[in-house]
């Protein structure tokens, strides 16, 4: 970029330089041209007031006289009489007329091989009938002095241009510095100190908008990576115990001989662990997608609380075995996913059935909203700690529990709620009171209610 400028400087440099010498050049040669008609204009006066006064063959050789006089004293002035038949009435070997000017000026190329310019007038029979006078002056004076002024021209253009460039070169180094100092202080930044900022203090104004941009860019790259570095340790604690428990299993199942029922039921718990596994890692590949923006596919419109009376249906034997009772109220349209709804509610409804007390009542209602639906599920039971509350939908996050193992699942369940959310352009939110927790998915998408509420989405139902 710097030699870019410093070539784009100096291009300007030289057509300012080129458009300004060849005006004043312009300027010059007319000037010259002007001077040069000037004179010939005061010679041809002076020479018909001569004619003027002549008035017989004496008074032509006193004319000739005068003239030969002038040029005498003129040594490149041109002076030319000839009559209505062409001849020469004085001046010698006439001249060839290169150009026509404008008005009587002409340009000349006389006997002796000179350039000149001058005027070619008639006399109007005022010394002989159809004589025509010509005046002219050489322009040799006028074109040295062109010369000599268009070199020293090119000479000061060349040497402005070749000033205006080293100095260029030197104030777009000088300007360039600050964002060198930038470069130099990026890269400095390493990912065992992302925690570095480029410094905003002393920073010209023309970078301050890149700067904040740029630690903006940084901050965020330092969550996704301790992001990152989290989920990897997640990850890890959350393989360690079942592939700890399949080695063990395996290990005393090999330390000695064991009949086919213990083979089996060893086979048996291994397949359960692995089984555990592969939803994890399932649920796990559907999180990396809905990261890279994958958007919910084959959308239709949906009635939400006919899906909850269907995810419901499910966890009857749950809700039976708990005494607890789960109400659904309201009804919202919505275009989605149907299998990625019902997926996302088995998980809230799951999640809320572990954490209410027996005897107790879940709540779940379904609103429309701007532009969507709304479902959010209400269940009594322990608060989360506000401290916990920002991360609940975080993958593998124990509210309140370290890193002590879990009793079911894997965590996951409320990380894919949000994941669903975001495929449907909506998103999640939670809050958590004394003796109460209430979880809501937003998502967005314009449906017909008409065509996706069965007949009794109105009216409340409970189930236990």
């Amino acid at each position: 970029m710097q030699a870019r400028l410093t070539l784009l400087l100096g291009a300007i440099a030289l057509l300012v330089s080129s458009l300004a010498g060849a005006t004043l050049f312009w300027a010059l040669k007319r000037e010259v041209a002007r001077q040069e008609i000037t004179e010939v204009t005061g010679k041809f006066e002076l020479i018909e007031h001569l004619v003027d006064m002549q008035s017989n063959a004496r008074g032509m050789d006193e004319l000739a006289a005068a003239l030969d006089n002038m040029r005498a004293g003129h040594g490149h002035l041109g002076i030319w009489i000839e009559d209505s038949r062409g001849r020469q009435v004085y001046g010698g070997e006439p001249p060839v007329i290169l150009e026509r000017l404008a008005g009587n000026e002409v340009e000349l190329h006389a006997p002796d091989g000179s350039r000149m310019r001058g005027l070619r007038v008639a006399l109007d029979e005022r010394l002989a009938p159809g004589a025509v006078l010509t005046v002219a002056v050489g322009v040799g004076a006028g074109a040295r002095l062109l010369y000599a002024y268009g070199t020293a021209l090119l000479l000061i253009c060349a040497l402005w241009v070749g000033a205006t460039v080293m100095l260029a070169a030197w104030a777009v180094r000088r300007s360039m510095a600050p964002a060198r100092r930038l470069s130099e202080q990026a890269a400095r930044i390493q990912p065992d100190n992302l925690a570095l900022r480029l410094p905003l203090h002393d920073t010209d104004r023309e970078l301050q908008d890149f700067v904040r941009s740029f630690n903006r860019t940084l901050d965020r790259l330092q969550s996704a990576y301790q992001q990152m570095e989290g989920f990897n340790a997640d990850v890890a604690h959350e393989l360690r115990t079942p592939l700890a428990t399949l080695i063990n299993g395996t290990q005393v199942m090999l330390s000695s001989p064991r009949d086919a029922a213990e083979l089996r039921d060893a086979l048996e718990s291994n397949l359960e662990v692995l089984e555990d596994l592969k939803t994890m890692v399932n649920d796990m590949l559907f999180l990396a997608r809905a990261d890279r923006g994958e958007r919910a596919a084959d959308r239709s419109a949906i009635s939400l609380a006919a899906e909850a009376r269907r995810v419901a249906e499910y966890y009857d034997a749950a809700l039976e075995e708990r005494s607890i009772r789960l109400r659904c109220e309201g009804d919202a349209a919505v275009a989605a996913n149907p299998g990625l709804v019902r997926r996302a509610l088995a998980n809230l409804i799951s999640n809320a059935i572990k954490a209410t007390p027996a005897g107790h009542e879940i709540q779940l209602r379904c609103e429309p909203v701007a532009g969507g639906a709304r479902v959010e599920v209400r269940n009594p039971g322990a608060s989360i700690a506000p401290t916990d509350l920002p991360r609940i939908f975080d993958r593998f996050f124990r509210a309140g529990q370290g890193r002590g193992p879990r009793s079911e699942g894997h965590g996951l369940g409320l990380a894919i709620v949000r994941a669903i959310a975001r495929m449907h352009d909506g998103d999640v939110d939670a809050r958590s009171t004394a003796g109460e927790t209430v979880i809501g998915i937003t998502l967005r998408g314009q449906a017909d209610k008409r065509a996706a509420t069965s007949q009794d989405a109105d009216a409340p139902s409970t189930r236990q």
